[in-house]
């Protein structure tokens, strides 16, 4: 079985370099792959409702002062300053007090909650240089960070759709088997304990009524509230754990957060974090061991492959590499000198699910060979777009 690193390096995905350490330099394929990862996770979000924003990675370290991280987190967090050298300015090490400056720029009524932003969050941690693997364990990633400011009220049904959310993201992908841990009150924690003890309820409420099993992990919330943790299991029985949603009310306390509740009254929201994947980057990764390489179809960096018998067909290739990428169609082009053997051994080499042959008979009929597997076809190639987008099942 190969490492992700190892098929990252087959596939022409992503590399590392000592000038960067726990950071990757994207391939054009590795690239497209994120993308169409990201895109994925992007409708769903607006399906629910979320709305898209960008903020900044660099901010001042008040700002994570007031949000506890100074204190918290500081260890795992990166610094820098202006050039009279004061180190006044942290790396995000994730986007939620970003999020919550962009709630305070508004005066919110109930009727505005719950109140839902994501951010694909480029983030830094400093972690330790023995700890760092691959794209499983980086310094630098990208996390589908979402918060949802609600009321108490709102809560329950905000975690079960998480959990509903999460459960069609990771089935598109082929997993069934869910672990979902619920994470309490740690021993440095901020809050009270009653806030505590009503944040935990309401996730195995949810839990409960999403008709979704879960354990207990005493002790193990983050240090602003209690949280919910998804874990898959792949096909080896490994278990991976991805996404989070963390029930915070203490932060918007320390934020002096408000809305106005029905009564005309100010009234603190709650903050719910949450992330699907986690990191992007982990997620390939993650996705690569499990699929060997075989990855699903809807997402592949390159789709299909067009591989020539000749030159006297290249005319007629471009053209129908042209028609694929016009429709967005990612191509690989084999038309060198070499044999049709090694051009399509090349192309399983990279896992690609469609070779397309091109011979002088394809190209007077104005035919195509398709080749998926062992399985050969042969079709019209007004044919091929519809042909590639059946197979890849769209989502």
């Amino acid at each position: 079985m190969k490492t992700h690193r190892e098929l990252a390096e087959q596939l022409d995905l992503f590399h590392s370099e000592q000038q960067a350490p726990g950071m990757l330099f994207w391939h054009p394929n590795g690239w497209y792959l994120f993308q169409n990862i990201q895109e994925h996770m992007r409708r769903c979000y607006r399906q629910y409702g979320f709305k898209e924003v960008r903020t900044p990675q660099l901010m001042k370290k008040e700002l994570w002062h007031i949000s506890g991280h100074m204190d918290m987190y500081a260890q795992d967090m990166f610094f820098g300053g202006e050039q009279n050298g004061d180190q006044e300015y942290a790396l995000k090490p994730m986007s939620c007090p970003a999020h919550i400056l962009m709630y305070k720029r508004g005066v919110h009524s109930y009727r505005d909650l719950p109140l839902k932003l994501f951010e694909f969050g480029l983030v830094h941690r400093n972690e330790s240089s023995g700890s760092l693997n691959g794209c499983l364990r980086l310094r630098q990633f990208t996390q589908d960070d979402a918060h949802v400011f609600c009321a108490w009220s709102q809560v329950k049904q905000e975690v079960g759709q998480f959990l509903q959310r999460a459960k069609q993201i990771y089935s598109d992908y082929g997993y069934q088997a869910l672990e979902v841990k619920i994470s309490t009150q740690p021993e440095q924690a901020l809050g009270d304990d009653a806030s505590w003890r009503r944040a935990e309820e309401i996730l195995k409420e949810a839990c409960q009524a999403e008709r979704v099993p879960f354990d207990i992990q005493i002790g193990e919330g983050a240090f602003y509230g209690p949280k919910i943790e998804l874990a898959l299991q792949d096909a080896m029985g490994r278990i991976w754990q991805c996404g989070t949603i963390q029930l915070d009310f203490n932060l918007p306390d320390r934020f002096e957060l408000e809305f106005d509740n029905e009564q005309g009254e100010g009234e603190q929201p709650i903050i719910l974090h949450q992330a699907v994947y986690g990191s992007i980057e982990r997620w390939i990764g993650i996705l690569l061991e499990v699929s060997q390489g075989v990855l699903p179809e809807w997402i592949h960096p390159q789709p299909v492959a067009i591989v020539t018998v000749n030159d006297s067909v290249l005319d007629y290739a471009k053209h129908i590499r042209a028609d694929l990428e016009q429709q967005g169609i990612n191509v690989l082009c084999e038309f060198g000198d070499h044999s049709v053997g090694r051009k399509i051994k090349r192309s399983f080499e990279l896992k690609i699910p469609n070779i397309v042959i091109i011979g002088e008979q394809e190209a007077q009929a104005g035919k195509l060979t398709i080749r998926r597997g062992k399985h050969i076809d042969m079709i019209n190639k007004e044919e091929l777009v519809s042909f590639l987008k059946a197979k890849q099942n769209l989502r």
